[in-house]
């Protein structure tokens, strides 16, 4: 019975947890291949553009960008399956952003 509870919760705070962090997200871009696809939200079009530089490079990119919402600003969090210097180079060009 107690094990039955601690599931029980533990899937109720992952379910708050989840809800929490999709409230604070603004975009979410998915790189698959050659396709940059946006998923939710309205990132800006100078980073939708820059993806798809990126993939003209390497075209076996997969993985998630996603736009957060930190305060009056937005910072970006990449999946890890994208290799660290793409990530970067993503980081480098958002912080030179308006």
């Amino acid at each position: 019975m107690m094990f039955s509870n601690m599931i029980l919760v533990s899937f109720a705070l992952f379910g708050l947890l989840y809800l929490l962090r999709r409230r604070q997200e603004r975009f979410l871009i998915t790189i698959e291949g050659i396709h940059v696809k946006v998923k939710r939200g309205q990132p800006p079009q100078a980073l939708i553009l820059h993806c798809r530089q990126l993939l003209q490079d390497a075209r076996t990119l997969k993985g998630t960008i996603r736009g957060m919402k930190k305060g009056n600003g937005i910072i970006l969090s990449c999946s890890r399956s994208i290799p660290a210097s793409y990530r970067q180079d993503i980081h480098l060009f958002w912080q030179q952003q308006p």
